[in-house]
C-alpha cells in the first residue's frame, strides 16, 4: 500500500511525539523517585576567602544549679560528644543540663528555653539516668531529647513539633545495655531529619547499639554492631543513602591491651581514634568498615597514670563532604585529621591552638573555617579563623581572644565541658552566628558569637553535603 507524503510526515511526527512523551515520562519518574531534599545535597569545596572578625554578641549565665560536685562521678559537664543546645528558625534557644537528682542512676535533666529578647526559663524536667542527655533539632524544626530514666536499659525520647509549647514522649525499642549500664550515648542528625542514637557496650567485645529514625518512614529501627573492643564518645553522622559515619575513641581497661592494670581504681586507657562507616543501615547487624585514624602507645607501659593518650575533641563534615577529626595527642598536642574518599588525606599538628582539650571546628556561610576553644585559665574563648588561603581548616590565624572572665570556664575535663554550639550535626544550617554553652562545675554559660563580625548573621539556606559510602567512592570518582 502506497503511503502519501503527507501521511508519512504525520506518522513520523506521531512516532517522534510518542518517543518524546515516553522519554519525558521516564525523566519525570526518575526525578520523582529521588526525594527533593536528597537532590539538594551538592558538594562544594570551600574557596579561599577573607576570614571574618569574630565578635561576642551575648554572654549570659543560664544556671548555677548544674551538677558539678567533684566527689561524685559523671557530673553535668561530662562528655565532649554531647549535644546541649539548639536554635529554632524563630530564634528560640533550648538547652539541657543535669542536676544531682536522687543518686548515681537518677540524675535530673532540665530543659531551659530562651525566647528572643527574653530570659532563660525552665520548661521541662525528668529522670536522666546517669549522664547528661542529648538534644538535637529534627525535621521541620522539631526538638528532640533522649534520656535513660533510672539507668534501667530503656531509652526515652521526648519531642516537640510546636517550638517547645508541648512535648510528647515515647520509648524507643531495642536491646539496650542492662544492669545500670548507660553506655555513653550520643546522637546525630542530618538536615533531612534522619536521626541516630548510639549506645556503647562493654569493653570486650565492644558494641555499637543504635536506633535509626528515617524521615521517610517516620519510624525507628534498632541495630547493633560487634567490635573487637569498646569505642566511646561517639560523634554520629547519618548520611543520605542509608549510610552512617561514626567517629569514636577506644576506651578499654589496660589489661585488654596487655598493659599493667592501674592500682588507683582507674584501670582504663584512651589511646586510639577510629572512623567507622556503614554503607547500608537497613540490616539488623549491618557491615561496618573501619579506618584507624591514630593509635598512641604509652611511652612507659608501666606508668598507669598515663591514660588519656589520645581522644576525640570534635568531628565535623564540611561543605565538601570531608570528615574532620580533631583529637588530642598527649605527647605532641592537638591534631586535625581529614578523611576524603574514605582515606586519610591529612593529619596535621595544630600547635597554635593553646588548649587542645576543648577545641571545636565549624564553618561560616562563606565556607570559611574556624577553630574554637576555651583557654586553660577559662578566661577567654579563642576563635581561630582560617587564613585567607585556607580551604580545609588546617592553616589558621592567631586567635581572636574573647573575654569571658565575667563568667569564666575552667580546664577540668569532666566538670567543665567544652564550648558546645549550633552546627550541622545537631540539626543546624551553617550560619555566621553560633549559639553555644560551656560549663564550669555547677554553672552553665550561654554565648553567641558572630564569626564574621557582622551586625546580622542568619542561618544559611543551603544544605550540607552527603557522605558517600566507602564502597562508592571509587565509582563516584570514575563518573565525576
Amino acid at each position: 500500500m502506497k503511503i502519501s507524503r503527507k501521511s508519512a510526515i504525520i506518522l513520523i511526527t506521531s512516532v517522534l511525539s510518542l518517543v518524546a512523551i515516553v522519554v519525558l515520562a521516564i525523566y519525570l519518574w526518575n526525578v520523582k523517585s529521588t526525594p527533593d531534599d536528597v537532590a539538594g545535597h551538592l558538594f562544594a569545596t570551600p574557596k579561599a576567602s577573607q576570614p571574618g572578625k569574630p565578635a561576642l554578641v551575648k554572654l549570659e549565665l543560664v544556671t548555677d544549679q548544674a551538677f558539678g560536685s567533684e566527689d561524685q562521678y559523671v557530673p553535668n559537664s561530662w562528655g565532649a560528644h554531647k549535644d546541649r543546645i539548639v536554635r529554632t528558625a524563630k530564634g528560640d534557644l533550648f538547652m539541657t543540663y543535669i542536676s544531682q537528682g536522687d543518686g548515681l542512676n537518677d540524675r535530673q535533666w532540665h530543659l531551659m528555653h530562651k525566647a528572643p529578647n527574653a530570659s532563660w526559663q525552665e520548661i521541662q524536667a525528668g529522670n536522666a539516668g546517669t549522664e547528661p542527655i542529648n538534644i538535637v533539632l529534627g525535621k521541620n524544626d522539631s526538638i528532640h531529647l533522649f534520656a535513660w530514666p533510672q539507668t534501667a536499659g530503656k531509652l526515652q525520647h521526648f519531642y516537640s513539633t510546636d517550638n517547645g509549647k508541648t512535648f510528647h514522649s515515647e520509648w524507643i525499642a531495642g536491646t539496650w545495655q542492662q544492669g545500670q549500664e548507660q553506655g555513653y550515648s550520643g546522637v546525630g542528625v542530618n538536615d533531612r531529619g534522619d536521626m541516630v542514637i548510639v549506645q556503647t557496650g562493654e569493653d570486650k567485645p565492644g558494641k555499637f547499639l543504635w536506633a535509626y529514625f528515617s524521615s521517610v518512614t517516620n519510624k525507628w529501627t534498632f541495630h547493633q554492631n560487634i567490635l573487637d573492643l569498646r569505642y566511646t564518645y561517639a560523634f554520629l553522622f547519618p548520611g543520605y543513602d542509608n549510610d552512617l559515619s561514626i567517629v569514636a575513641t577506644r576506651d578499654v581497661q589496660r589489661h585488654l591491651l596487655n598493659l599493667p592494670q592501674g592500682q588507683d581504681g582507674n584501670p582504663w586507657i584512651f589511646n586510639e581514634v577510629k572512623y567507622f562507616h556503614i554503607n547500608d543501615i537497613t540490616p539488623k547487624e549491618p557491615k561496618i568498615d573501619q579506618v584507624l585514624v591514630k593509635e598512641v602507645k604509652p611511652k612507659d607501659p608501666n606508668d598507669t597514670n598515663d591514660r588519656d593518650l589520645t581522644y576525640v575533641t570534635d568531628s565535623y563534615v564540611d561543605t565538601a563532604g570531608r570528615m574532620h577529626i580533631l583529637y588530642l595527642n598527649e605527647y605532641d598536642g592537638p591534631h586535625q585529621a581529614i578523611l576524603e574518599n574514605g582515606k586519610i588525606i591529612k593529619d596535621v599538628a595544630m600547635p597554635n591552638v593553646t588548649y587542645g582539650q576543648k577545641v571545636r571546628i565549624t564553618q561560616d556561610t562563606q565556607g570559611h573555617f574556624y577553630l574554637i576553644s576555651i583557654d586553660e585559665q577559662g578566661k577567654h574563648l579563642n576563635v581561630y579563623p582560617g587564613t585567607p588561603e585556607d580551604t580545609d581548616g588546617t592553616s589558621i590565624e592567631a586567635p581572636t581572644s574573647i573575654d569571658i572572665s565575667h563568667f569564666p570556664g575552667c580546664s577540668d575535663y569532666d566538670f567543665c565541658h567544652s564550648p558546645t554550639f549550633t552546627v550541622p550535626r545537631n540539626g543546624h544550617a551553617l550560619s555566621d552566628s553560633i549559639d553555644g554553652v560551656y560549663g564550669n562545675f555547677n554553672k552553665e554559660v550561654y554565648f553567641r558569637i558572630n564569626l564574621r563580625g557582622n551586625k546580622t548573621g542568619g542561618a544559611q539556606s543551603f544544605q550540607m553535603p552527603r557522605l558517600l559510602p566507602l564502597a562508592l567512592y571509587d565509582d563516584e570518582k570514575k563518573h565525576s
